[in-house]
């Protein structure tokens, strides 16, 4: 069967979801998306980061619209605290990437998929691979037939469960702390200011972990002064305070009393003022805990299966590559739809071109989380030869667009 006449069901409707469908659906194919969730996804308004290179991809791909509001990230800097309201600057990282609001990237995408394309509350619960035909059975007891199944359901994923059984997500031992609010509730600018005099964003390091802070636009898409939002996130140990089972995130209004004052107490001990006083501004309701994992399998694809995004490989979030990489999973995908002439062999150029890049990023994340979290350095006595040393180590010869040459 030529590509472009495939009946296709995409598991997970999130960022790697909506991308997968837009490709797809352009090359022919008559998709169908199934989101487990039945309440939207729009409120998720955590940053993340993707390079510039790809943004203007996407941009030129009609991915997303010349409009689409970004916060641009041209310089890291690398702030230690000496006893000054705004630390030391240990050095600066060129960084070509674009911050966003998750919510605002999905709305983009989702409205690539036509609504009678895409279905909320519906959620997977068992496949079987044949010959002919792949049958789908959701919760609701539904039973389909497709072409192909794509699973972009996370790091979660059953699609990814029944293909590698034995490849379960490994805990980094540690956990990210996840925050953001609007500007407009800055009482002191002053810090903010100089970030936007350099399109900079900010990472304090501290002993066993380290934190970021950076602007991302407002739901409603405001992303000059004044109009976007303080985005914040720290890595570091899991806090006693939180019964915790290791395996789900504590979301918004689930963190405890105890927990939130771990967190005050290690931004006063290991922050510069001016950045403890704009990531402590987040009430406690509003803060999240991620656990931190990684993955990774030897294949993207079975029979008549496609692993797309986290469900493919779960990269740790140092990379800054979580929608980056399902983007561009997204972004192959339409080009090998286009060109080759059966499924068998778009499952296999896909596998060949997207999974070994994906272990390496992997395996990136991991030498960042070691190198930055678990077996942190003594920072202080740290400046900008010794960062370029210590930055080349970390990637041991890979490329990672969040690490450019100090200055």
């Amino acid at each position: 069967m030529p590509v472009g006449g495939l009946k296709v069901a995409i598991a997970g409707g999130s960022i790697a979801g909506c991308a997968a469908a837009a490709a797809l659906i352009r090359a022919g194919c008559d998709v169908e998306v199934f989101e487990r969730s039945a309440s939207g996804l729009m409120d998720r308004g955590s940053g993340i980061g993707i390079p510039g290179t790809l943004r203007e991809e996407l941009i030129e791909n009609a991915y997303l619209p010349e409009s689409y509001p970004n916060c641009e990230m041209s310089r890291r800097w690398w702030q230690f605290p000496d006893g000054t309201k705004d630390g030391r600057l240990l050095c600066a990282q060129p960084t070509p990437a674009y911050a966003n609001n998750w919510g605002n990237l999905w709305s983009a995408l989702r409205g690539l998929v036509p609504d009678d394309r895409y279905q909320e509350g519906k959620r997977l619960a068992s496949f079987e691979e044949s010959k002919d035909a792949v049958d789908v059975r959701f919760a609701d007891g539904e039973e389909r037939r497709f072409d192909l199944l794509v699973g972009a359901e996370g790091y979660k994923s059953l699609v990814r469960s029944v293909l590698h059984p034995n490849a379960s997500p490994r805990h980094a031992g540690y956990v990210l702390w996840r925050g953001n609010y609007p500007e407009s509730e800055v009482p002191d600018h002053h810090f903010i200011d100089a970030l936007d005099a350099e399109t900079a964003w900010v990472t304090v390091p501290f002993p066993g972990g380290h934190g970021v802070l950076y602007m991302i636009p407002d739901f409603d898409g405001g992303n000059t002064p004044g109009r976007r939002r303080v985005n914040w996130a720290i890595y570091g140990p899991i806090p006693n305070g939180q019964p915790w089972d290791g395996i789900e995130s504590i979301p918004p209004g689930n963190v405890t009393a105890d927990a939130y004052c771990e967190l005050q107490e290690l931004l006063r001990d290991h922050f510069p003022p001016a950045v403890r006083d704009l990531i402590a501004h987040s009430q406690r309701e509003d803060v999240s805990i991620q656990p931190i994992y990684d993955s990774i399998v030897d294949s993207f694809v079975g029979e008549r299966t496609l692993l797309i995004g986290d469900a493919a490989t779960m990269t740790r979030p140092h990379t800054a590559s979580g929608a980056t990489k399902a983007l561009e999973d997204a972004l192959a995908l339409e080009r090998l739809a286009k060109s080759c002439t059966s499924l068998p062999e778009l499952l296999r150029e896909y596998d060949a071109l997207r999974c070994e890049g994906a272990k390496v990023l992997a395996e990136i994340g991991r030498r960042i989380g070691h190198a930055q979290v678990t077996n942190t350095p003594d920072w202080g006595t740290m400046g900008p030869p010794e960062f370029a040393t210590w930055t080349k180590a970390i990637l041991a010869g890979d490329k990672l667009y969040l690490y450019g040459e100090e200055a």
